[in-house]
């Protein structure tokens, strides 16, 4: 499972550096694309699912019922921005 979690981590910090990348160029020429602000998001979502997930595990590890109750508010805030985004 950690290597699993660690290679999603790559991938997601690869897609969000190469849709930056491609975000700044295409400024640079004054053009906007929407398949780069997808792309973006796809990245930025495999990040907070790794986060989420790593967290979960510390969570897990803790004996007070605050812990739990502090990471499913931030998750449901966190998912609930990224859908009214």
């Amino acid at each position: 499972m950690k290597k699993f979690m660690n290679m999603l981590a790559f991938i997601g910090i690869v897609v969000v550096a190469i849709a930056l990348l491609i975000a700044k160029i295409l400024a640079l020429v004054d053009v906007s694309a929407g398949a780069v602000t997808a792309l973006q998001m796809v990245g930025e979502c495999i990040a907070y699912i790794v986060t989420m997930v790593y967290a979960f595990y510390y969570v897990k590890n803790k004996r007070n019922v605050w812990w739990w109750v502090a990471y499913v508010a931030a998750v449901v805030v966190v998912v609930l921005l990224i859908i009214l985004r």
